[in-house]
């Protein structure tokens, strides 16, 4: 698949007519009005403003624009890709929907608009700085905080639609490599869908070999939505987890998904791809997207370049009332629901250690709805900390300077944290499990403590980059290396292949 492909904003559900409402759009900030770059958040030097140490929990964005003439006839969809938190839009002073949930896409069907006249929107945004939200990192959520991410974060942009169109799919491999699909559309209309492969049916995805084949959706009344599947499982068998029926031993890498200039918002295509391809050169074939859901593009990229991905669902600060469980709930459920096409999606974790102090009995039902939602991927109850009974991995944080206590019982253990080993290039630490002094010094600590690792299923090494005040990343927070790329690979590659023949 050609990689430009995937730089549409939802890269598994590509039309070709689409218009672009990223740039400069007006922001009440305050009692200001300021200009502002969207998808920037008002945080993020990117987006012109640059105030992430101040809180703003409303906000409200203007913008106008011109439908293309050449789109008459056709019904206009007004597409966000994400808003944090609660989003309320208008069109010319009319009311359109709302939106709750920081971390899923969403869109409206505006109907036909007239070419020939401007049209506004207004985004009204409400981000409540102590309230029960899904926020993973951003601050005022845990011992270890970043920059908060206030209102519109991702793309945003028009797509145009006849007026019976396909408004939700989904799209299912299942074990045997039939391509099965479920085609919601706006009104009724004969829906054709076609799986483009080659002889021999469909080939099998791994980080090896991430093959994707393309799938075409077309209505009789002329939309078209372009999108990909591929065929793989996963699964648990004893203390081993089986990709496409194989055992095998996980090497992970933590990526939090911050910028310095972005936030939470990536500064290009060509950075998310940076992202995903180094940490494949480093070695790594699986990266823990932490208590974030990122860009859509991210997981595109991790399907077509080769990385597997355990994906966190993000933390909310608290869960101790029935309003935040149901919310949580919620928004767990359209995460998966948007997600779950992904190949690259191995596993869902419910919770990380036990934020939000969610209790027994919901981490039990959380666990379990993830499970109804998604059976053909694993899921893990709690990442370290507190676990239940309810997960396919038993998974440890152990930060400390031996990793060799740790043995698989009934099910697969695997470290879902470790490392933590900081060396500061340039800027002042203040979190650090460990110090070193040069990149020689990392580059051995990761092999001395990754070859302590006792009989586990794998380990997920934090992290990948820096994050503003935390320094324990590979990289530096603008993505330089801190140590020799060939030096980390080697310990992994070693560590991999030793462990892959222990049983």
């Amino acid at each position: 698949m050609d990689l430009e492909a995937l730089s549409a904003p939802l890269p598994r559900e590509r039309r070709e007519l689409r218009l672009s409402l990223d740039g400069t759009w007006e922001l009440e900030l305050g009692g200001e009005t300021l200009a502002i770059e969207v998808p920037f958040t008002f945080e993020a030097p990117l987006s012109g403003i640059g105030r992430g140490g101040e809180v703003h929990e409303r906000v409200r964005y203007r913008r106008t624009f011109r439908v293309p003439s050449e789109w008459h006839g056709l019904h206009v969809l007004l597409r966000f890709g994400g808003v944090d938190w609660h989003a309320s839009v208008t069109v010319d002073g009319q009311h359109v929907g709302t939106h709750t949930g920081g971390y899923a896409h969403f869109c409206f069907d505006l109907g036909e608009l007239d070419h020939a006249a401007p049209h506004e929107i207004a985004v009204d945004v409400h981000d409540p700085a102590d309230g029960p939200q899904p926020r993973g990192k951003q601050r005022g959520s845990g011992g270890i905080w970043y920059t908060r991410a206030t209102g519109i974060w991702r793309s945003v942009w028009l797509e145009a639609v006849p007026q019976a169109h396909i408004t939700a799919f989904k799209l299912e491999v299942t074990p045997d490599g039939v391509v099965q699909h479920e085609v919601e559309t706006s009104e009724p209309t004969e829906v054709t869908v076609r799986v483009v492969r080659g002889e021999g049916g469909l080939p099998r995805w791994s980080p090896e070999s991430p093959q994707l084949v393309d799938v075409e959706l077309r209505t009789a009344s002329g939309d078209l939505v372009r999108s990909y599947v591929a065929f793989r499982t996963v699964e648990r068998s004893g203390r081993d987890i089986l990709l496409n029926g194989e055992r095998r031993f996980l090497c992970g890498v933590l990526d939090q998904a911050y910028w310095p200039d972005g936030v939470y918002t990536a500064p290009s295509f060509d950075a998310l791809r940076a992202d995903v391809q180094t940490a494949k050169d480093l070695g790594f074939d699986l990266a823990r997207m932490h208590v974030k859901v990122a860009d859509p593009r991210w997981y595109a990229l991790c399907d077509a370049l080769g990385v597997l991905v355990a994906q966190d669902v993000p933390s909310p600060l608290r869960l101790d009332t029935d309003e935040a469980r149901a919310g949580f709930t919620r928004e767990a459920e359209e995460i998966v629901a948007q997600l779950r096409g992904h190949p690259c999606i191995c596993m869902w974790i419910a919770i990380n250690e036990d934020w939000g102090e969610p209790g027994a009995e919901y981490q039990l039902a959380l666990a379990r709805r993830l499970r109804e939602l998604d059976p053909s991927r694993l899921v893990i109850d709690a990442s370290g900390w507190t676990q239940r009974g309810e997960t396919d991995l038993v998974d440890v944080h152990d930060y400390g300077d031996d990793l060799s206590a740790h043995s698989s019982g009934a099910l697969p253990l695997w470290v879902g944290e470790c490392g933590g080993v900081s060396l500061v290039v340039g800027g002042d630490e203040d979190f650090a499990y460990k110090h070193v002094g040069s990149g020689d010094e990392l580059a051995a600590e990761v092999a001395r403590l990754l070859g302590s690792l006792g009989d586990v299923a794998g380990f997920v090494w934090t992290q990948l980059t820096d994050v503003e005040g935390e320094l324990n990343g590979l990289l530096t927070a603008d993505r330089r290396p801190k140590a020799d790329p060939a030096a980390i690979r080697a310990a992994i590659d070693a560590l991999r292949a030793r462990r892959l023949t222990d049983r």
